[in-house]
């Protein structure tokens, strides 16, 4: 195991006795930043088994003097030329020095990460309320690409019913049937995302994570015009916030300005009710070409929370 030290803090892979101790500061930075814990055990647990992550060479620890964890990092293998970066740090260890020394690692590894290509683009989430999290990556040459807003709705008692355009129905996905159009009608909704990068269908089924444990088909929505998938609303529910995640919401250009979104939305909300969850929440650009902040505030949506998104090429070797 290779380490290195930074005035007495020892940095080296994570191992699977970190678990307790990682799990106990991502909570406690998701609480600092965003107010709720964004991940839980089984969430974690899952990251660390699975094929986005090798764990002891995509996931590192600084440890205190005193034996605690007091940093965080790792990388996340969304596809071949596109990895995500997280780094943590402890309340009481609030470092830009440790920090920086974790990114190193992160890039370093990254560095080494693909054979085919000759660069990859490291993308890192940090939130407005970090501001040692926002130095690290801005003193490194992270270039800020966009802000999202946290949104919100308490689910209570009354909801609006849904008033769907003549012809328009909504049905729940159907597991092996409905993954191919699924995946056509939501990457074209999505071109008009100013950070939309197109996906392959493995890429995209990675990305909506088809075979993780928070997938339920259940929760995925299709507002169609006869066999044709006019809109999607791609929801979850989040055991770690208790909260129902709007994940992807859109409208395919053709079938625009015909109040489909706030329909799928207004239908959302209305399973996650029926199903005792009290709290929809989703991310949107601050600056959404489609002006969708205003939709969801119109169907009584509020900003809990704001992160950004900052982005940086890696040269391969």
């Amino acid at each position: 195991m290779s380490c290195t030290t930074v005035e007495g803090f020892t940095l080296r892979p994570a191992v699977i006795a970190d678990f307790d101790s990682v799990l106990s500061l991502v909570i406690a930075q998701n609480m600092a930043g965003y107010g709720e814990p964004m991940v839980s055990a089984d969430t974690l647990r899952e990251l660390w088994q699975s094929p986005n992550l090798d764990l002891g060479l995509d996931n590192w620890v600084a440890v205190a003097p005193d034996g605690q964890v007091a940093g965080y990092a790792e990388l996340q293998h969304y596809s071949p030329t596109q990895l995500g970066l997280s780094i943590y740090l402890a309340r009481e260890h609030q470092r830009k020095d440790i920090g920086v020394h974790l990114l190193q690692l992160a890039e370093t590894r990254a560095a080494r990460c693909s054979v085919d290509e000759s660069v990859v683009v490291l993308i890192s989430r940090v939130s407005e309320l970090d501001q040692t999290g926002k130095q690290v990556v801005e003193e490194a040459g992270y270039n800020l690409g966009l802000s999202f807003l946290m949104m919100e709705r308490i689910l209570a008692e009354p909801l609006e019913p849904v008033q769907w355009a003549p012809g328009i129905t909504v049905r729940a996905f159907m597991p092996g049937q409905d993954e191919q159009a699924t995946y056509l009608a939501d990457e074209e909704a999505a071109e008009d995302k100013g950070y939309h990068s197109a996906l392959t269908f493995e890429e995209w089924a990675k990305r909506m994570s088809l075979d993780g444990a928070d997938f339920d088909p259940t929760l995925w929505f299709l507002a169609c015009r006869g066999e044709e998938i006019a809109g999607v609303a791609l929801n979850f529910y989040s055991r770690a916030t208790g909260a129902g995640w709007i994940d992807h919401l859109g409208v395919r250009r053709r079938w625009r300005n015909r109040g489909i979104g706030k329909g799928l939305l207004l239908h959302s909300f209305g399973e996650f009710h029926r199903r005792g969850i009290d709290r929809a929440k989703l991310s949107v650009d601050s600056k959404s070409l489609t002006n969708a902040p205003r939709l969801y505030e119109r169907a009584g949506m509020h900003t809990v929370q704001q992160y950004h998104v900052y982005r940086k090429e890696i040269i391969t070797s």
